[in-house]
Formats: structure tokens, sequence, C-alpha cells
């Protein structure tokens, strides 16, 4: 398994990053496509992947959403823009969830239930560690890691096993 971490503008007035996106274009579509390995993109926030299609050939668009109704027509935007490039397969991971229930509920409406394949509840240290620049392995506090833990082993009896 390897992550990679697609680039984004990294400054004003940079000019046109099209050279970098055909470049990643290709590269996933070798990486995903023609290697019989798993390779987790992780996407800047936001549908620029999809509109410039360097997201083009993914086998599974995993969308974070927020409980929220914006985030919730982001996703939407998301799934139609992914459908349209060929990637059918999508799951959503809530994240920040209070109320853990009723959100999970309504994202399981929103996207239906086999959908959701994670829920993250909301936890001030989560949000600790990210403005110290911890990792949350590194906080070794398994009830923080159960929800992450969780999700793995869903998305590895999705990809039948791979990411054991």
């Amino acid at each position: 398994m390897d992550l990679l971490v697609l680039g984004a503008v990294q400054r004003a007035a940079g000019g046109c990053a099209c050279p970098e996106s055909v470049l990643l274009k290709n590269l996933v579509l070798h990486l995903v496509l023609k290697s019989n390995q798993v390779v987790i993109l992780d996407m800047e926030a936001g549908i620029e992947h999809l509109g410039r299609g360097t997201a083009m050939g993914v086998d599974l668009m995993l969308v974070v959403v927020e409980p929220g109704k914006r985030s919730v027509e982001t996703a939407h935007r998301v799934k139609d823009m992914a459908a349209s490039l060929g990637i059918h397969r999508f799951g959503i991971v809530l994240n920040k969830a209070v109320a853990i229930e009723s959100e999970s509920q309504w994202i399981s409406d929103e996207f239906g239930a086999d959908s959701l394949l994670g829920v993250i509840p909301f936890d001030k240290r989560i949000g600790l560690a990210d403005r110290l620049g911890q990792s949350l392995i590194d906080l070794g506090q398994e009830d923080l890691l159960s929800p992450f833990r969780k999700l793995k082993d869903t998305l590895a009896s999705r990809t039948k096993g791979v990411l054991q």
C-alpha cells in the first residue's frame, strides 16, 4: 500500500497548473490501471482533480463529509463528476460527527446505506493534535484510533483484503 498526495497550487499568481495536472493524470492512470497494487490518493478538498481529470482511473472514490448541508452538496457533486469519469464505486466517511446516530442516518439517506463506510466522531483531541502537528498514532490513545482502524477494516473488506 502506498500513499500519494496529489499536488495543489502552491502560490498565488503561479500560473496555469495544466502541465502538472497532465503529469498527475498520467501518473494516476499508470499507477491505478497498470499496477497490481493499492494506491491511496489524498486529493485536495474540492472538485479540481475531477474537473482536470487527474482522478480518472480511480477504482473507489472516498469522500470525507462533515455533517452539514454544504458538505453533503459538494459530495453529491463529487459523486456525479466521479461517475462521469467512470468512477462508479463511491464511499463516504462522516467526519466530526456529534449526533452520530442521526447524522449517520442522514448521510445514509443521502447516499445509500452501503456508501457510508466510516464515522469519525468529533473529538477535541484530534483538533489539538492537528494544531500541534502530532500524529494521532503518537498519542497512543486507542479510543481515538478505533474509528480509523474500523474504517481501514471496512475498506479492506471492500477491496478484497488487499489493505490488510
